[in-house]
C-alpha cells in the first residue's frame, strides 16, 4: 500500500464530468472526474458523484478513488479501488470508507483489487484516501455545483 502524501503536495487535475438523473427524487446527477497528482507523478484518479441541489444528509456524495501509480508502465494491477462517502447527519458533515467493491469503480477495469471498508479504516490506505478527499474537495471547484 502506499504511504499517505501531505495533502498539500497533492494537486488536482479536472478532467471531465456528466450528468443523469437521480432515481429517487428527480434531481439531476452529477460525476466529475480527474486525476491527482504527487511531485512524484501521478497517484490517483477520482470519480464524485453527487445529486445537484440536494443536501449531503439526503444525498451523500460518493468519491471513488483508483489509488495507485498512472502512466507508461502502470497497470491496473498497480492501483486498488477506495470508496469514500461525504455525508451530514446531527453531529455535522462527515466523511467515512464504504466498501468499493459495489461502486462502479469496482469493475471499471482500472483496478484489480477493490477494498471492502474493514480493509481500509485504521490503515495507511485510509489515511491515503482521507488526504485525497481533502484535496479533491478542496480543489475541484465543480463540486456540489
Amino acid at each position: 500500500m502506499q504511504d499517505a502524501v501531505k495533502k498539500s503536495e497533492y494537486e488536482v487535475e479536472p478532467l471531465g464530468q456528466s450528468s443523469g438523473v437521480c432515481d429517487c427524487c428527480g434531481n439531476e446527477t452529477r460525476l466529475a472526474w480527474g486525476f491527482v497528482h504527487a511531485p512524484a507523478g501521478t497517484v490517483a484518479s477520482y470519480y464524485v458523484h453527487w445529486t445537484a441541489g440536494a443536501a449531503l444528509d439526503c444525498h451523500p456524495a460518493n468519491y471513488d478513488f483508483i489509488i495507485g501509480p498512472w502512466g507508461e508502465g502502470a497497470s491496473p494491477a498497480d492501483r486498488t479501488a477506495v470508496s469514500l462517502m461525504h455525508f451530514e447527519n446531527e453531529d455535522g458533515p462527515g466523511v467515512m470508507v464504504v466498501d468499493a467493491g459495489g461502486r462502479p469503480s469496482a469493475t471499471s477495469g482500472l483496478a484489480d483489487h477493490a477494498l471492502d471498508r474493514e480493509s481500509v479504516v485504521g490503515t495507511g490506505m485510509a489515511a491515503t484516501a482521507f488526504a485525497l478527499f481533502d484535496t479533491v474537495f478542496l480543489q475541484d471547484t465543480r463540486l456540489y455545483k
